[in-house]
């Protein structure tokens, strides 16, 4: 399991910044980073906690938080318009009139209009019972004449409930119309951001192109390397230009743009172009100017700097395949094989998503980074699954195989399962032809066929019964000189002699016997017994005692005789 990451913080004002810098941003002060194990406060540029120990790995991109946006001046709180009820106000605005104009005499009455007239009809015979169907129904009744004021009074609701009316459709619809483009908002900006970018490059406007660049990438490269480096690069390459800006994937904290590139007269092709969101926008990630260093600092072996740029690089585009391609191979030659599993896979599978153009080498190495952290971390079965899926990769050459099935029968050895690991290691030695690999396959193959009993008996003489006690073969020894001490001159034919033997058992495990011959002063015969019985594993390189005899704890303690024997190497 991974420790707490660590936190870039300011000792001065406490801000947090998500910039790779070694001054605050805010107050300019020197900044710590925090350990998240013990939280003892380091150097930004340390890799391990000074107090601890612990790697001072940095957080999840989206788990950071984003600089703070520019504050901006309190403004003056908007003002609000109270609409009063409408029932009230045509009460008001009548009592209103009512009491400053003189009552005028309401007009009459509309008298109703006269029905039309029917033609009439014969009158049924009341002797006949008629059906309730055919019964006449009452006489319709007229409308009550209108009061008076009433007509005034409808003439205000309709004109007062007819831009209500409106203002509440308007409303409604611009609340459907955000909730239906809220979706398409992000990725319209990302876009535009885009095409602003690469239409700033084609013309030359590399100013421009600068300030869309991220926070991070401006602390990496400065305007004048930036304008430097493109102007020399462009002056050599054709002109340019671009078509079909697309959105090829997109999270909440990055981006890949897919877009149509054709240079001078060549053909129209396929060409990537991340984005990084910080401070709800979208910037671009330039990170050209880290690659050369890292590659530097992993051929000389320095590590831990090729480690500490890669983290720089992630943070600054993590959605860039090559970012966690060097956070693969730093953090697998550091020995950091829970981290180095999370960033090869991660590696594999951007490399199969975004065509970054690695070769077939290169995707052949990450992926054994990637099962090899598997099997340190002793995830067997994820890791034979990975070894599996690399003997299927296409162009393997005999060279890349060899150390497939070594490390492979080194997990079958984890499991037991030495059967399949005696096969791989066969496979191992017709492939592994010369070189150290040469030499590793053959000293493996004597381990499981039983041929390496010297190997365990010597394995067994290094051991150690306790830290610090000295070797088997030491404190054998101090056993014997001290027996000879005890018995004298005269009782030097008691004195045993002892032989070592070994045993197979199975696979590269083997069972030593430290066994003495001593004539018994009872029997007057001599007489064999196992003083020490040890089981030994030798592919592992583990060990265990199964019989000792009872030591005297002097003979444990350190002396200055814990030297080889004369003319004999152990």
């Amino acid at each position: 399991m991974t420790g707490k990451p660590s936190i870039t913080r300011c000792p001065k004002c406490g801000y947090e910044p998500n910039v790779v810098s070694d001054t605050c941003p805010k107050c300019g002060a020197v900044l710590e980073k925090k350990c998240g194990a013990c939280g003892f406060s380091n150097s930004v540029e340390k890799n391990y906690c000074d107090q601890c120990g612990e790697l001072l790995s940095p957080g999840n991109r989206k788990d950071r938080p984003q600089p703070p946006l520019p504050q901006k001046p309190p403004q003056e709180p908007p003002r609000r318009l109270e609409i009063q009820d409408i029932q009230d106000t045509v009460s008001e605005k009548y009592a209103s009139f009512r009491r400053h104009t003189t009552p005028q005499k309401p007009p009459p009455p509309r008298q109703p209009e006269k029905p039309q007239e029917t033609p009439a009809v014969s009158r049924p015979d009341m002797t006949v019972k008629l059906p309730a169907s055919e019964r006449p129904g009452p006489a319709p009744r007229s409308a009550p004449p209108p009061l008076p004021g009433a007509a005034g009074t409808a003439h205000i609701l309709k004109k007062l409930t007819g831009p209500a009316m409106s203002l509440t459709v308007l409303a409604v619809m611009s609340v459907i119309g955000y909730f239906v483009l809220a979706p398409f908002l992000p990725k319209l900006r990302l876009t535009l951001t885009a095409k602003e970018y690469l239409a700033n490059m084609a013309q030359g406007k590399y100013e421009q192109a600068y300030e869309q660049l991220s926070t991070n990438s401006k602390t990496i490269c400065s305007l004048d390397d930036y304008l430097a480096y493109n102007r020399e690069y462009y002056a050599k390459a054709p002109p340019w230009q671009f078509r079909d800006v697309q959105i090829f994937t997109m999270t909440k904290q990055a981006a890949m743009i897919r877009y149509q590139l054709k240079e001078g007269g060549g053909p129209w092709k396929t060409d990537y172009l991340s984005f990084v969101k910080e401070n709800n926008r979208w910037a671009r990630p330039y990170v050209w100017m880290l690659f050369q260093p890292i590659d530097e600092a992993i051929s000389r072996q320095d590590f831990t700097q090729a480690l500490f740029l890669a983290q720089k690089l992630y943070l600054t585009d993590p959605l860039d395949p090559r970012a966690s391609g060097y956070l693969c191979a730093s953090e697998f030659f550091m020995a950091l094989y829970d981290r180095a599993a999370e960033s090869c896979s991660r590696t594999i599978a951007a490399a199969a998503a975004y065509p970054v153009g690695y070769t077939g080498t290169e995707l052949y190495w990450f992926n054994l980074y990637y099962a090899d952290s598997l099997r340190y971390l002793e995830r067997n079965r994820a890791a034979l699954d990975e070894y599996e899926k690399m003997l299927k990769l296409p162009d393997l050459t005999v060279e890349q195989q060899c150390p497939i099935f070594l490390n492979r029968a080194d997990v079958y050895v984890n499991i037991r399962d030495y059967e399949k690991a005696l096969a791989d290691v066969m496979r191992a030695g017709a492939v592994c032809i010369q070189g150290p690999s040469g030499d590793d396959a053959a000293k493996r193959m004597a381990y499981m066929s039983g041929a390496a009993s010297e190997q365990a008996i010597d394995f067994a003489k290094r051991s150690r019964l306790q830290p610090g006690a000295p070797p088997i073969r030491v404190l054998r020894r101090r056993q014997l000189e001290d027996l000879r001490t005890r018995l004298g001159p005269k009782g030097a034919k008691y004195l045993p002699t002892d032989t070592w033997l070994a045993m197979h058992l199975s696979g590269p495990e083997y069972r030593v016997y430290l066994r003495q011959e001593a004539l018994s002063p009872a029997t007057r015969k001599r007489e064999t017994a196992d003083i020490f019985v040890f089981f030994v594993n030798l592919w592992t390189s583990k060990g265990k005692v199964e019989k000792a005899p009872s030591i005297d704890p002097a003979l444990l303690r350190h002396r200055s005789d814990n030297r080889p024997e004369p003319g004999r190497r152990y």
